[in-house]
């Protein structure tokens, strides 16, 4: 088990994703269109701050709800991106790079999702404070 989100390399690909859109969001035809721009930003916020949330819940099922969230603002992401390259905010290979990370990503939450529904662990937090008491000896 990870004592920490940045030791999972779902969360390294989120990462790259956040790194992908968030360097789109600096184009100033797409900052113009405020809506759009709002839209794409908080939903890719939304994927790693939720996965840091429920990283912190007391149990497995209380993380996947968060993943779940994640999932979806992955998908809104995506969407929004697409639009945005269609109103010509975004690059071809702009878009492509952010496509290929998201369906990489997806698969990797669903199956994430799936292992802790099954791992029914239900006390995460003394789990990690057993971990830290250990890692002090």
């Amino acid at each position: 088990m990870a004592n920490t989100l940045e030791e999972l390399p779902i969360y390294s690909t989120a990462q790259e994703l956040w790194c992908a859109v968030s360097a789109i969001l600096k184009n100033p035809r797409l900052v113009r269109n405020e809506r759009l721009w709002k839209q794409i930003d908080e939903a890719n916020d939304s994927i790693v701050a939720n996965m840091q949330e429920g990283f912190e819940q007391p149990s497995d099922d209380g993380f996947a709800n968060y993943l779940y969230t994640s999932k979806g603002s992955l998908k809104e992401v995506i969407a929004r991106v697409r639009q945005a390259h269609l109103k010509g905010y975004v690059t071809e290979s702009d878009l492509e790079r952010c496509v290929k990370i998201g369906s990489e990503l997806g698969p990797m939450l669903g199956g994430f999702i799936r292992y802790l529904r099954r791992s029914g662990f239900k006390d995460r937090g003394r789990f990690k404070l057993d971990q830290e008491i250990k890692s002090r000896k």
